[in-house]
């Protein structure tokens, strides 16, 4: 009887007993979520607190010394009237047309020689990915070195051709210079993620399309680029993201002159420079936004692209 009662009562305590945190966090309910609670905590020491933080000094005026003095929107109503951001977004979007244009130009034509197998394809490809295990700041600095008007590898070779030498840092070549360093470092990329979309494509659809008798011009407009184009725009979004935030090339070669301050290098002269960390603050915040907006528009083609592959 004594053990029937004490049974009954370990019983009752069992179910009258609340669990620990640890056996909630680690059910199986809620263990996914455990999971997550490391990477939420970096993402809110390493993005979300700075981003409130330069959000906050974007309604200041702050130069490091002394109390951050609010103006409210003044930066913003200054930012919309300062000629030289103007003209620093403006440099950003041009240098974010011509490389993304052009690493797709030239990653789709090499993908399409690349897609089949030829003799020596492993040792093309991996010298192929050389520039993208380069740091970005260090291969700038080798580009700046050979790209020098008197003793320069590329004047050289151009003077033992019988040219003249070029000087690639003047005020009208110098951003396209920075843009031809950016593409030869990126294109690879492209390259390799249309290569992986090409071999991946249903080989029936072709040979069906050749057995009917459709031209090759026919075939990759009809078939393989709407086929590749949820890839495309994946390429265009990653870039995008990255091209507006450009900020090596220039540390390495130009450090903004020569009418090559691109959005990111005005806000490091203004906020790092200047130590106006109000302003900078405001010209950060902008970038930001504008990022989210242009990424969100390719991320909804992106979504009407694979819609329309399904």
């Amino acid at each position: 009887m004594r053990t029937e009662a004490f049974s009954e009562v370990q019983a009752g305590y069992a179910v009258a007993r609340k669990p620990t945190i640890w056996e909630v966090l680690t059910s199986e309910k809620y263990f996914k979520w455990t999971l997550l609670i490391p990477l939420l905590v970096v993402l809110a020491i390493f993005m979300l607190y700075p981003l409130l933080y330069c959000a906050y000094y974007s309604f200041h005026q702050w130069g490091m010394r002394g109390e951050a003095i609010y103006v409210g929107a003044q930066n913003y109503r200054q930012l919309l009237n300062d000629k030289a951001f103007l003209e620093a977004l403006y440099r950003t979007l041009k240098v974010l047309v011509i490389c993304v244009s052009c690493e797709l130009l030239i990653g789709l034509g090499l993908a399409l020689l690349w897609s089949r197998e030829f003799p020596g394809e492993n040792i093309v490809r991996g010298l192929a990915l050389l520039p993208l295990l380069v740091a970005p700041l260090i291969l700038s600095l080798l580009w700046n070195f050979m790209f020098e008007y008197d003793f320069g590898a590329v004047n050289l070779v151009l003077q033992a051709l019988g040219l003249n030498k070029v000087y690639w840092w003047s005020p009208q070549r110098a951003l396209y210079t920075i843009c031809f360093i950016t593409i030869w470092q990126w294109f690879p990329f492209s390259t390799f993620v249309l290569v992986a979309g090409l071999r991946s494509l249903p080989r029936d659809v072709f040979e069906a399309a050749k057995v009917d008798g459709a031209s090759p011009w026919y075939t990759f407009r009809r078939l393989t680029l709407p086929m590749l184009s949820p890839l495309i725009m994946i390429i265009v979004v990653l870039r995008t993201m990255w091209l507006i935030r450009l900020f090596d090339p220039l540390y390495g070669t130009t450090r903004g002159g020569v009418q090559t301050e691109l959005l990111d290098w005005i806000v490091y002269r203004t906020a790092f420079v200047y130590f106006d960390i109000g302003y900078g603050s405001t010209m950060a915040i902008f970038s930001l936004v504008l990022t989210i907006a242009v990424c969100a528009i390719m991320f909804k083609m992106l979504m009407k692209a694979l819609g329309g592959t399904r």
